[in-house]
């Protein structure tokens, strides 16, 4: 091995810090004691401010390290070189993604290219699923295979073996179920799904616009995965194993602003048990799965609730 490779390998070199079980529970409760009112804040008055969303993002992670610092001892300067990379490199990505990544920028800024007897909905959730593979799929991968040059399975990107814990992830599905109904009924879910109104026209909805959409939104949720429980999760995670997923999931709730206040919370609880289980099978596939049809569940239960009929 050259010098200059050996250099580049001791940079790299995971810290691996052991944070005892009973710490990280205290750092645990300590982010979700922290996040809920965070979360809060902006629903009620945080999202009237411009550009809060960075500002929210750059908070969050500096309340995790925070954190982490007080009750644990570890400093941000003490993970590895890759470690702080994901991590800064996620804020800016996300930043990015929920700044100019959603429908109401391809409408503020591109819609006015588009015919007008052209235009729908459709259009706008397109370009929101387009940012999404960009920003949280395509460039993360790039970084871990050319920047960070790791495997890419190293960071939950596998399809063999991805599937082995298959009946837990079903579980989850039919113990969110019965939850996912009860919510579709709720005013802020029938406001809020199915995400673009383009597949619906009054009464009716189109099979094939439907089809459509939720090929999009599986995309979505795939990248969203590789995100979260894939870049982020295992970036910081090789080095603090399960101790780095409230940063993660601090992250994905702060993510989940401009949903119902219900769902923003609920992200929680979502986060850090698909945040462990990726951690455990070393993969983010099934993860998209669930999130996936558990979407799919409330915008099928939500067009019903409505009276929606299908043509």
């Amino acid at each position: 091995m050259t010098a200059a490779a050996t250099r580049e390998a001791n940079r790299l070199n995971h810290a691996k810090i052991e944070i005892e079980g009973r710490r990280f529970w205290g750092l645990a409760a300590a982010t979700v004691a922290v996040l809920l009112p965070l979360n809060w804040s902006w629903h009620l008055w945080g999202q009237q401010m411009r550009g809060s969303i960075a500002l929210y993002i750059v908070a969050g992670s500096l309340l995790y390290f925070g954190l982490l610092r007080l009750l644990t001892g570890v400093r941000f300067s003490d993970v590895s070189y890759e470690a702080r990379f994901v991590v800064i490199s996620s804020m800016v990505l996300l930043i990015l993604f929920l700044a100019f990544g959603r429908s109401d920028t391809y409408r503020l800024l591109f819609e006015q290219f588009v015919p007008k007897s052209a235009r729908t909905p459709l259009f706008g959730f397109a370009y929101f699923a387009t940012c999404s593979v960009l920003l949280r799929l395509v460039i993360p991968y790039l970084l871990v295979r050319f920047k960070l040059r790791q495997p890419p399975r190293e960071y939950g990107y596998v399809v063999r073996g991805g599937t082995r814990m298959r009946w837990v992830y079903l579980g989850l599905f039919v113990v969110t179920v019965p939850l996912v109904l009860w919510a579709s009924a709720l005013p802020d879910f029938q406001a809020s799904y199915p995400q673009t109104r383009g597949v619906v026209s009054g009464t009716e909805a189109s099979i094939r616009l439907f089809i459509l959409y939720h090929a999009a939104y599986f995309m979505m949720f795939l990248s969203g995965e590789s995100f979260w429980r894939g870049y982020m999760t295992f970036g910081l995670g090789r080095d603090l194993d399960v101790s780095a997923l409230p940063w993660m999931v601090m992250m994905y709730s702060i993510g989940h602003y401009g949903k119902p206040i219900l769902e923003v919370n609920a992200s929680i609880v979502a986060g850090f048990t698909l945040g462990y289980l990726a951690l455990r099978h070393r993969s983010f596939l099934l993860g998209a799965l669930l999130h996936w049809s558990i979407a799919l569940t409330m915008d099928l239960a939500v067009l019903y609730q409505r009276g929606i009929t299908w043509n």
